[in-house]
């Protein structure tokens, strides 16, 4: 499982970079608004998963239907637009950073709504991670300046957090009887239609053809949707029912590592306090993944 989470680490970290390719064009100058951005990844993923969502429609029933909606909007449909808005007011660098509180409202939500049982080890691998993740968001240079506009974005991400904190406790804990591909695929294709409709009613189709850059943000979109939205919440919710909603929420802390890294790409600063962090980080989740055992 550890090599899944590095990998889903990966497509995870890369998703903050593309949010930027389709919401700025090459002249740094906006392109697609958040919200078309947001629900154009929705709608993209959840119709490429609809063979799976097919295959495993005896799965949606009146037991499962209330919780694939709760998973399907507060866990993809919410935060989508939540990270396309605050990505308008900080670096996508330090959103991807910022979603290592994941874990922390993963532990604090399943301890006070499903009483989770935790153990001493996992909660220091928890806060070691956290510092980890703190050592590479608030470095010269990194992090963004504290001001009313960023101060809402960064607010925006740490709501962005709390909603998957809430979604990983209910796939573990209402709907860890069905496969992962189940409930990815009819979560995210319950949010499709509305987030279809949305989308197609916004400025962004026009865009797309109009715009110099319109298809190059089509493209991010599309990547974003199909493989950092639809496969990668297959190989999610898969190492949630294998293991623990606490353990699976780690890989937040994996993804600032390549989020840094492709702000790197992007001509931000890489420093040795990256390296450092990187590595507290990796040792927060071995703790917590040991402690899980």
């Amino acid at each position: 499982m550890g090599v899944a989470l590095l990998i889903l680490g990966f497509i995870w970290g890369s998703s903050f970079i593309l949010m930027k390719v389709a919401l700025f064009d090459t002249q740094g100058q906006p392109l697609f608004p958040a919200l078309d951005v947001a629900m154009g990844r929705i709608a993209i993923a959840g119709f490429a998963l609809l063979p799976l969502a097919a295959i495993h429609r005896k799965h949606l029933n009146r037991n499962t239907l209330p919780w694939l909606i709760l998973v399907g909007g507060i866990g993809n449909l919410l935060p989508a637009y939540l990270f396309t808005t605050a990505q308008i007011h900080i670096p996508s660098s330090v959103a991807g950073m910022l979603n290592a509180l994941t874990p922390m409202f993963t532990f604090l939500l399943g301890v006070a709504l499903f009483g989770t049982q935790i153990r001493r080890l996992q909660v220091i691998g928890l806060v070691v991670g956290l510092i980890g993740a703190a050592v590479l968001a608030f470095q010269p240079g990194v992090g963004a300046s504290l001001n009313p506009t960023t101060t809402w974005g960064a607010g925006l991400v740490v709501l962005a957090t709390a909603c998957y904190g809430l979604s990983v406790n209910l796939i573990r804990n209402k709907l860890g009887h069905i496969p992962a591909a189940a409930a990815a695929s009819l979560s995210l294709g319950l949010m499709s239609v509305p987030a279809c409709a949305v989308a197609l009613t916004g400025p962004g189709m026009s865009l797309a053809t109009t715009h110099p850059d319109g298809m190059r943000g089509v493209i991010a979109v599309v990547v974003l949707a199909v493989v950092g939205t639809g496969l990668a919440l297959i190989a999610f919710n898969r190492i949630i029912q294998k293991t623990n909603a606490l353990f699976a929420s780690t890989v937040t802390y994996i993804i600032p590592l390549f989020a840094t890294m492709w702000g790197w790409l992007d001509d931000e600063p890489l420093t040795s306090l990256h390296l450092v962090g990187g590595a507290v980080v990796l040792i927060g989740v071995y703790l917590v993944s040991q402690g899980g055992k």
